[in-house]
């Protein structure tokens, strides 16, 4: 049954769907919030170690009363100046007794992540998108064997419970533990929510869901910077718990929520399926009549291949003929499923090794730039407002761009705005004294959020259509591996940002000018048919020979 066909004849904007889609999308925060609320309850703020001029194991061995003795407290390190009758010696010691932190208790100041312990807090993040790596390898399975509506129900449950267990949990290495379950958990309506958005309308309408989806990740990331400004003066504990309350509607959402018409059909849930035509039919003032007959019918000569199926005793021979091609078939693609074919031919080996580079930098400047925001001169909850929303006009130009200039083009042209602005955001910064120079280096550090969060729009597209159809599914899943990397190495801008607020932008900008140049190397996929062989693959490459010459 012609799935697209029946969501047509429901209304394509029928409002049933409609509203289904706008309940997906307001789960987004959930799967917006685990990686990125790190900048606000990970923050450390304004410190120094604690005074130990009283502690008597120190005093007795270093010092007599007849000592002049200056203490001189820094961040990570006390500098003790001492008079030795008119000589003067002057020791950089640790800090014995602590830390004593200013302002707001965050995750840094609870459990010290400073000084040498500074590296924990990243390493928090880092293991956060190790838990995606599992999720996004577990839930996609268990979505398309179960339905997507069971996985994301019940990862969104857990998602939920996680951030009311990281709330209250009181040591570290259970914060660290829920961090995992968190990120592991929120691949599973990260995948299954856009999957299901996607498969609620025609294929004409596919543009509209991903750029409507876009800018609901956008508003979603926006809404932290807000929550978090309001909890300011209060324990980062208060703000996991706000996050847990976006997500608590998910023990409803079995009720709010339908199954995929799509994998309803596709698995041959025909009762399920009917339910679904009969709700959307009356929700949209449809008359479902033609299409519930279809429907039995299907399902009628559907039982009735399950009973032949059943009937082992005589099989005819020209089934038995078809059955056999039917395996031989089959063999010939397994053996072509292999992920190594990609490194068998330089026509899928050369453009991947750009499209892993342009993922992994992708993902690498994206969440750098958001997990430095903290340590951007200026206010740091509107420095990561701003951050969240400019990629709403990204969603505008690519809109108009993409098939008018092609996807390799738009793709440089949002790469190299990153690179640029990023750049010579480094090198404001690094030369910058003044409030306007700083300003400016802001101001196109945003710019660099823009293009970046386009780049990663049009690698999402183009992607999949460099590659044959028995294992496209593979070299978008090796994509999204290299982009997991970059993930992972992400928090550690932070740390590097603070001993060098230049470094990460003149980082992010070099690599993102590094992989414009090397899309040379991609072909252009724009108005091509889905390359289904190899060959197919090989005849991109000699349409752009022929047109270069």
């Amino acid at each position: 049954m012609d799935t697209d066909r029946v969501l047509r004849s429901l209304g394509k904007f029928g409002r049933f769907q409609l509203l289904q889609y706008i309940y997906n999308l307001s789960c987004f925060p959930m799967m917006a919030f685990p990686i990125v609320i790190y900048v606000f309850i990970g923050h450390i703020p304004d410190f120094r170690c604690s005074s130990f001029e009283d502690d008597a194991s120190y005093t007795n061995r270093k010092l007599n009363a007849s000592h002049n003795v200056i203490f001189q407290y820094h961040q990570c390190d006390v500098t003790v100046t001492t008079n030795l009758s008119g000589t003067v010696v002057e020791e950089t010691v640790p800090c014995r007794a602590g830390f004593e932190f200013s302002g707001q208790q965050t995750v840094a100041s609870e459990w010290e992540l400073v000084c040498e312990n500074e590296g924990l807090g990243g390493m928090t993040t880092t293991v956060l998108v190790v838990g995606q790596m599992v999720g996004a390898s577990v839930f996609p399975t268990l979505a398309d064997k179960h339905g997507r509506l069971l996985i994301a129900y019940t990862t969104l449950m857990a998602v939920t419970v996680c951030f009311l267990l990281t709330a209250i949990v009181p040591w570290f290495a259970g914060f660290v533990v829920m961090r995992f379950l968190m990120g592991m958990f929120s691949q599973g309506p990260g995948i299954v929510l856009p999957t299901l958005g996607l498969e609620l309308f025609p294929t004409e309408l596919r543009g509209f869901v991903i750029s409507s989806g876009t800018v609901a990740w956008a508003l979603s990331l926006s809404i932290i910077p807000v929550v978090a400004f309001f909890l300011r003066h209060v324990t980062w504990r208060y703000m996991m718990g706000a996050a847990a309350v976006f997500g608590i509607h998910s023990f409803f959402t079995k009720w709010f929520l339908q199954e995929s018409p799509r994998w309803l059909l596709a698995n041959n849930k025909f009762d399920q399926a009917k339910m679904w035509i009969q709700k959307a039919a009356k929700c949209n003032k449809k008359d479902p009549a033609c299409l519930l007959s279809e429907l039995d019918f299907i399902k009628g000569n559907a039982e009735k291949e399950n009973l032949l199926e059943k009937n082992q005793d005589v099989i005819p021979e020209q089934t038995a003929e078809m059955a056999g091609k039917f395996e031989e078939v089959m063999d010939s693609e397994s053996t072509q499923v292999s992920v190594l074919e990609i490194f068998r031919h330089k026509h899928l080996l050369v453009p991947s090794l750009v499209v892993w580079m342009l993922w992994f930098v992708n993902s690498l400047t994206y969440y750098g730039l958001f997990l430095t925001s903290g340590t951007m001169s200026g206010n740091m909850y509107l420095n990561f407002f701003l951050n969240s929303v400019v990629e709403i006009p990204s969603v505008i130009l690519y809109s108009l761009t993409i098939n008018r200039w092609g996807r390799r083009k738009t793709c440089a042209m949002f790469l190299s705005t990153a690179g640029v602005s990023l750049l010579l955001s480094g090198v404001l910064t690094f030369v910058g004294e003044s409030g306007m120079i700083r300003g400016f280096a802001v101001t196109l550090s945003f710019t660099g959020k823009f293009g970046i969060s386009g780049a990663w729009m049009a690698a999402c597209l183009f992607t999949p259509e460099i590659y044959p159809t028995n294992i496209r599914a593979r070299g978008l899943g090796l994509a999204s591996l290299a982009a997991r990397v970059g993930g992972m190495i992400s928090p550690y801008a932070t740390m590097f940002g603070s001993r060098f607020p230049w470094g990460p932008p003149v980082v992010f900008g070099s690599c993102a000018v590094l992989v414009t140049i090397l899309l040379i190397w991609i072909p252009e996929t724009t108005g091509k048919e889905l390359p289904n062989t190899v060959e197919d693959v090989k005849r991109l490459y000699t349409v752009k020979q022929i047109r270069s010459n």
